[in-house]
């Protein structure tokens, strides 16, 4: 009887696994390449590992989310998403009856040993928030021990493929011709029985490479991270749908506006600043050369309240040596005129008492003196008497250019009055089509100062293309100021009917599509492709894509279009 060596035996075995190795090629090749071919997977989305509920009426949205035994609350408006937080929440669970208390971050809380029972449970919700009341009927399923292992195998799973997913290398074919090379080699030199050591190790990194591969055979595939088991994690899922949970919109403040067709005029937007109305402001200036001279109560400050006629001071006229001479000498001419008459009114007078002369005659000497003797006072009043300086308008001072005896002249503006409570905007528009007939018009500063303006009119002279705007301002806030610069918005034109949507509802998606967000259910948006045509400066009007009735993000939506 023959035996086999040990030697044999061991040679006689790693041919066998030669001939295994060989055929898992074989077998396992085709597959990777035809899996390679497929194009990129949908992510697997994972449902929310805390049990919640939803329930939706015609005022509110409820979310409550289970966190052992307490249930956090949600309440939303339906319209626009806004937060509630002063309404009165009374929740039943099973008929059992509990008063929400009202947390600091604007959620409600309730608490029940019921939220530990697996099962399904009614939930019934009572809201009364002012003369508002509503009841909102929804459903909570608590998993039971079977079911939240489950959940924790699949989420384990999920979270080692999808690492694999990360860091697969594109170039696993080369590592598979790379590991069948080093097979066939071995398998050669086991054939050849020559060098068994080395062909053994040959098969052993063959193995290695193998596995490798195999660890990553989905990497060919242009996988997005999987979602997260957290019920409070943002995720996209594979229909397209983004599943954004209530903490996560009260984070990013997602706002909607349920959409209605509207008969709108196109916006409009300026340029402009804050200047005095011209019939509620005013300068004062003198009209003669000379020193001023205060008041009694000294030089008003700026922003002192002065009344229509109120005293600002005086100007003592000042002369020149040329103007001096010049009125002496027409000072010296008037007495000799003056002196002249009276002598001759004298005279005539005797001459009247003797009937020797008309009564006319003398009457006319006398007006003549009267003449003289009245323009010698006024020459000297003008040479020694200041001129007053008085309020134009009611007002406050803006500015005070002049100091005790200073010496100004007639082109100087002392001060500056102007009436806080009538100002306007002048505002510069480059596009003149739509300058006439402007509406609701409204004024807004750097700090958001906003005031209601009322078209007056616009300058028909163009400016180096551009034309001038004026606004009154009808409520003019006490942080306007002279000169400030504001934007100017409001509607012009003939009205459009259509769908108007803020340019910020608008988002590019991932495959380069415009798209709105629509508020398809409490915690799910669904992105709407539309298309649109500018409408103001910063509105567009949807011409396809959406209709009336439809509630979409119009704050927020660029963040909802992060999620992946």
């Amino acid at each position: 009887m023959m035996t086999c060596s040990p030697v044999r035996g061991v040679a006689h075995k790693i041919r066998r696994c030669a001939l295994a190795l060989a055929w898992l090629l074989i077998v396992l090749s085709p597959s990777v390449e035809a899996h390679d071919d497929h194009g990129p997977a949908a992510p697997a989305a994972s449902a929310p590992a805390s049990p919640r509920t939803t329930a939706v009426s015609e005022n509110y949205q409820f979310v409550g989310i289970v966190e052992g035994e307490e249930m956090v609350i949600y309440l939303d408006r339906f319209a626009d998403n806004q937060p509630v937080t002063t309404a009165r929440l009374e929740v039943a669970i099973d008929g059992t009856s509990i008063v929400a208390e009202l947390q600091k971050d604007g959620t409600y809380e309730v608490a029940s040993p019921l939220l530990k029972t697996p099962g399904s449970h009614e939930v019934l919700v009572s809201v009364a928030d002012g003369t508002v009341e509503d009841l909102l009927v929804g459903a909570v399923t608590i998993p039971g021990p079977e079911e939240h292992r489950h959940e924790l195998d699949h989420s384990i799973w999920t979270h080692v493929t999808e690492l694999g997913h990360q860091y697969a290398d594109p170039g696993r074919k080369v590592l598979w011709a790379g590991g069948a090379g080093l097979g066939v080699a071995g398998l050669g030199l086991l054939l050849a029985r020559r060098r068994r050591g080395l062909a053994t190790l040959l098969i052993i990194l063959s193995i290695a490479v193998f596995g490798s591969t195999a660890a990553f055979a989905h990497s060919g595939h242009d996988h997005e991270p999987s979602s997260s088991v957290n019920g409070n994690a943002p995720q996209r899922l594979p229909n397209g749908q983004i599943f954004l949970p209530k903490p996560s919109q009260r984070l990013l403040e997602i706002r909607t506006r349920i959409l209605r067709t509207e008969s709108l005029r196109q916006a409009v937007r300026f340029v402009g600043r804050i200047i005095p109305n011209p019939n509620r402001s005013g300068v004062v200036q003198s009209t003669i050369a000379g020193r001023y001279l205060p008041p009694s109560k000294g030089v008003a400050l700026i922003g002192a309240a002065v009344k229509a006629g109120d005293v600002m001071g005086s100007v003592a006229p000042s002369f020149i040596s040329k103007d001096a001479s010049d009125m002496a000498q027409t000072l010296g001419e008037l007495e000799q005129q003056i002196a002249l008459a009276r002598s001759k009114l004298s005279r005539q007078e005797n001459l009247l008492a003797k009937r020797v002369v008309a009564e006319a005659a003398v009457e006319e000497t006398r007006i003549q003196l009267e003449g003289l003797v009245g323009r010698r006072k006024e020459l000297l009043s003008a040479k020694v008497e200041p001129e007053e300086l008085r309020a134009p308008v009611d007002g406050v001072i803006t500015a005070v250019r002049v100091v005790a005896g200073q010496v100004v002249s007639q082109s100087d503006v002392l001060f500056e009055i102007v009436d806080p409570r009538s100002l306007m905007v002048e505002a510069l528009a480059f596009d003149h089509a739509r300058t006439d007939k402007i509406v609701d018009a409204i004024s807004s500063t750097s700090d958001n100062v906003r005031s209601a303006l009322r078209f007056v009119g616009r300058n028909r002279a163009l400016q180096q293309q551009y034309s001038v705007l004026r606004f009154e301002v009808l409520d003019p806030s006490p942080g306007l100021d002279i000169g400030s610069p504001v934007t100017v918005t409001g509607h012009a034109g003939e009205p459009i009917t259509g769908i108007v949507l803020p340019r910020a509802a608008i988002a590019q998606a991932p495959n380069g599509q415009m798209v709105v967000f629509r508020h398809a259910e409490p915690e799910l948006f669904e992105p709407m492709p539309i298309r649109f045509e500018p409408f103001g400066a910063d509105s567009v009007r949807i011409t396809a894509g959406v209709e009336a009735g439809d509630k979409i993000v119009v704050e927020g939506a660029p963040l909802v279009n992060q999620v992946r």
